[in-house]
């Protein structure tokens, strides 16, 4: 974790001891919910779903004692709340904070610390993954006041920083999801996150020596992309076609729905995979996998890695839909043909709907694809969702009858 995730903070020469009683009414709250709303993942998803803000660290990997600055490029003017979330998963309001209490920022690259707050930020325990997102709203959305912690009775803070409370994480959640509904303009929260790894002073630091990263997609829903196990990847383009580029939201839809994993992992049918559902080999992991992936990946490298994946679905696509779409159109269907497999598309209901030009029958087709091995996960189920918000972009989602509609759930492992 990063200071302020109610850690040892540095002001002067003072080292003020955490709020004992405000981290253990987070860890309270926190282990009362089930993992799959843990702040980390709802954190991430919020961050991804609101999109549009560049979130920089001064480093990818620190150690204990190091400097941490953050470096969120504004757009435009709003009012800035930036949250840490370290491997124990407490929530950390970075900014605002005690010293630095007004978060209306003009355009440009805002750091923290700021000189406000008169104090460093360092790292220390826990070790381990730590995510620091960034969100910038039109209307103030003020976290800090909001937050979970001690305070006196004027309603001022004790501690220096804040605890993200159940009710602006409800917030957040909303906001970011009417965001990613609508074009970029119309978006009234912008979103983005870095990651850090947090190690000792001394010893490893590299993915492989950290714990797993904690609250992020359940192991039970990281399925290998279908894209990923089609006997043929890509299908050939046209002579002299180019891939058309899956546009910024579109990407983020996919690294969602993937989830990021840092280190090696056996996914649920036991291949090794790493970062966005990367996959190595068709077997678990032996260490016989390349030096750069025992020890891990970072983030910006598991994008790289994705984007690469990627072009087998873009090509799926441009290949086999046969009328024009709009960006948001195209990148919903290659995250779903990265999701299920070239092979999937080509076969389904869902490939002749949209090239007959019925896309009021294109919710209902999008949602059958919500099983894998027999099962229904309502990981797929809520990817298929955020496909149709996507698909329809900025415009009402039709509400098509059933009538004849065939409504049968579809397994993305076997297609229609």
């Amino acid at each position: 974790m990063v200071a302020g995730c109610w850690p040892w903070v540095i002001i002067g020469s003072l080292v003020l001891a955490p709020p004992v009683l405000a981290a253990e009414q987070g860890a309270a709250v926190d282990n009362a919910r089930p993992a799959s709303e843990s702040f980390r993942r709802t954190t991430e998803e919020a961050a991804a779903l609101a999109g549009g803000l560049a979130v920089r660290l001064n480093k990818s990997s620190l150690r204990d004692g190091d400097l941490l600055v953050v470096t969120v490029d504004v757009p435009s003017a709003g009012y800035l709340n930036v949250v840490s979330v370290g491997p124990d998963d407490v929530p950390t309001v970075l900014f605002p904070n005690r010293h630095h209490s007004d978060n209306r920022v003009a355009a440009g690259a805002f750091g923290i610390p700021t000189e406000k707050m008169k104090f460093d930020l360092k790292a220390t325990k826990p070790y381990g993954p730590t995510l620091v997102a960034a969100f910038l709203s039109t209307e103030p959305l003020d976290f800090y006041q909001d937050g979970a912690g001690e305070r006196d009775v004027q309603g001022r803070m004790h501690e220096q920083f804040a605890l993200l409370s159940a009710s602006s994480r409800r917030q957040l959640e909303n906001l970011a999801t009417k965001s990613f509904a609508v074009t970029p303009r119309a978006a009234p929260l912008l979103g983005g996150m870095a990651y850090a790894l947090v190690c000792a002073a001394s010893g490893p630091c590299d993915a492989a020596a950290m714990a797993p990263e904690s609250g992020g997609l359940p192991l039970a829903e990281r399925l290998v992309p279908g894209i990923l196990l089609d006997p043929e990847r890509e299908l050939p383009l046209p002579r002299g076609g180019q891939l058309r580029p899956v546009y910024d939201k579109g990407i983020r839809l996919t690294k969602l729905s993937e989830g990021f994993v840092s280190r090696l992992y056996n996914d649920p049918a036991g291949y090794c995979t790493i970062a966005y559902g990367h996959l190595i080999h068709k077997a678990p992991c032996d260490g016989s996998e390349p030096a750069d992936f025992r020890n891990g990946v970072s983030e910006p490298q598991g994008e790289t890695l994705l984007v690469a994946d990627m072009s087998g679905a873009q090509s799926a696509v441009t290949r086999l839909v046969n009328i024009e779409l709009s960006d948001g159109q195209y990148a919903a269907l290659c995250d779903f043909t990265y999701n299920v497999g070239a092979g999937n598309l080509q076969s389904s209901t869902l490939l002749k709907v949209i090239n007959a030009g019925e896309h009021h029958r294109v919710p209902l087709q999008l949602a059958r694809w919500n099983k894998a091995n027999g099962k229904e996960y309502r990981g797929l189920t809520v990817r298929r969702q955020r496909e149709i918000a996507l698909y329809f972009e900025g415009r009402p989602i039709p509400k098509a009858l059933p009538g004849g509609e065939n409504l049968t759930p579809i397994d993305i492992r076997v297609g229609e």
